[in-house]
């Protein structure tokens, strides 16, 4: 699993990727209408963009073609760049660490976005609402006015509403009503609460609510006369305070404003401008959705050069009974069910599975090291469960020998091509772990080999997984040592 760290990265360079594109092409241009869908667009667009996953088979009759070559060379390195972020992890669960900063801090962001909805719902309560030509209007001395938010006008009872400024600035805030701004104040500010973290959010907000004014200023201000807008944005010196989910009309900064009425109506290759973001849609897709992926299904049988042997131990058996759940399930019996589906469901003839135990049955941990030594195993995965004092851990880990070994770094491979596989059906995993004490199936062992602690036995929905998918389990298992293979053999 991908971790949320990692996610975030992407989500952050993808918004950014966007928003340069947006920054050269099209801002101060006279597409205000374009400009302000665009940036809602591509704070959607860049969260969903890094969840797109487009698999790419490793191996394929397809042509090869330029296009097809560029989309492989991304693919993988997309995939390995995910293994290594998989093979970093550590014990600490990084994922809910920043999950709960997150949470937290977008909690004060929240307040902070409750609090402005309450100013405004104590002027609602302080001073009485009167129709004024279809709108409900509020006249108040409160700072920040005269501002809308939906289908309210907050006005500043020390500005003439029926003087010839007064009026434009009534019609300046009617636009922002019907245009609807509100909504998209608050959704980006609802997006803040929870990206926060995203810098390229902040520069987004504060250029969606600055088109905002230039379409009010476009449709309100009569022939674009820019003296006419000085003289509205001048009239007067009022307090800068502003309401967070408002549209003030003293907004600020005025020079971009007034800068809008002096350019020309049509900008040169406008559309060019707004049309050129779908290549760069596109190869954000390419950067970011594929990867590689294997053609291993149940009923798919993956065609390997030559015959292999995995050996597949099942902890613990006989009058050693591993760890107990909840319910007195005992580890040996977990162990040996998903043991024994990976023997059944195996349909490829170049790869030979056999089992440490095919019973309840007694094994010293040596006797399975030398067993799989005997048999001239090419892969060996001994299957257990954890235990948790407190019960409240769940997911996966892999471990593997200590970097001495000779077989270390194939199987941190192995055991990163297993978590790969295994992360659909568990959603949490510790990552891959290097075995400091000596243990003897994987210190004697003379393949690549791997423990894979498959969930918390004391935790009922880790069990409860195990016992209902272990068929699933063990697809995902040998899927992963599949891929393994498949890779190892395209070296």
């Amino acid at each position: 699993m991908i971790t949320l760290l990692f996610y975030i990265l992407k989500v952050i360079l993808c918004s950014t990727l966007f928003f340069i594109y947006y920054w050269l092409f099209l801002r101060n241009k006279q597409f205000h209408q374009y400009n302000r869908f665009y940036l809602i667009g591509i704070s959607l667009l860049s969260w969903i963009i890094p969840f797109i996953k487009i698999g790419i088979v490793a191996k394929t009759e397809i042509i090869q073609t330029p296009v097809i070559l560029l989309a492989n060379v991304v693919a993988d390195n997309n995939t390995q760049f995910e293994q290594m972020v998989l093979e970093k992890s550590t014990v600490f669960d990084w994922n809910e660490f920043l999950v709960i900063s997150c949470v937290l801090i977008s909690i004060l962001f929240l307040m902070r976005f409750v609090f402005s909805i309450n100013k405004i719902k104590k002027l609602l309560k302080k001073y009485p609402v009167q129709n004024y030509n279809g709108y409900r209007l509020i006249m108040t001395d409160a700072s920040g006015t005269p501002f809308s938010f939906f289908n309210y006008i907050f006005w500043n009872t020390a500005i003439d509403i029926n003087s010839e400024v007064g009026k434009k600035i009534f019609t300046h805030e009617m636009i922002h009503i019907k245009e609807k701004h509100s909504i998209d104040k608050i959704f980006i500010e609802l997006q803040l609460v929870i990206a926060w973290f995203n810098p390229i959010n902040w520069l987004i907000r504060n250029e969606l609510y600055l088109i905002h004014e230039f379409i009010a200023d476009q449709k309100s201000v009569e022939n674009n006369d820019a003296s006419e807008l000085a003289e509205l944005l001048l009239v007067s010196a009022y307090p800068n305070q502003q309401h967070l989910l408002s549209n003030p009309f003293f907004f600020s900064p005025i020079k971009r404003r007034l800068k809008m009425f002096t350019q020309s109506s049509t900008a040169k290759f406008s559309y060019l401008r707004r049309v050129s973001i779908l290549p760069i849609l596109c190869l954000l897709i390419l950067l970011f959705a594929f990867r590689q992926t294997n053609p291993i299904t149940t009923n798919t049988v993956v065609k390997l050069n030559k015959q292999y042997t995995i050996v597949i131990d099942a902890g613990h058996g006989g009058k050693d009974s591993g760890g107990k759940g909840i319910d007195g399930t005992s580890e040996k019996e977990m162990t040996l069910l998903v043991a024994q589906k990976l023997k059944e469901i195996n349909n490829n003839p170049n790869i030979k599975i056999i089992l440490t135990r095919e019973s309840d049955k007694f094994v010293l941990p040596q006797e399975r090291a030398n067993f799989a030594n005997e048999v001239k195993a090419d892969l060996l995965i001994s299957i257990h469960m954890d235990i948790d004092l407190t019960g409240k851990s769940s997911g996966v880990k892999y471990f593997i020998s200590k970097n001495t070994n000779p077989n270390n770094y194939e199987s941190k491979v192995l055991a990163t091509e297993l978590q790969r596989n295994i992360s659909s059906v568990f959603s949490k995993t510790y990552g891959v772990k290097t075995m400091e004490r000596k243990v003897s199936i994987l210190e004697e062992s003379h393949m690549p080999t791997v423990i894979f602690e498959c969930g918390f036995l004391n935790n009922a929905k880790d069990l409860e997984i195990v016992k209902s998918k272990p068929v699933e389990i063990a697809e995902k298992i040998l899927s992963g040592a599949t891929a393994y293979l498949l890779r190892k053999e395209s070296k």
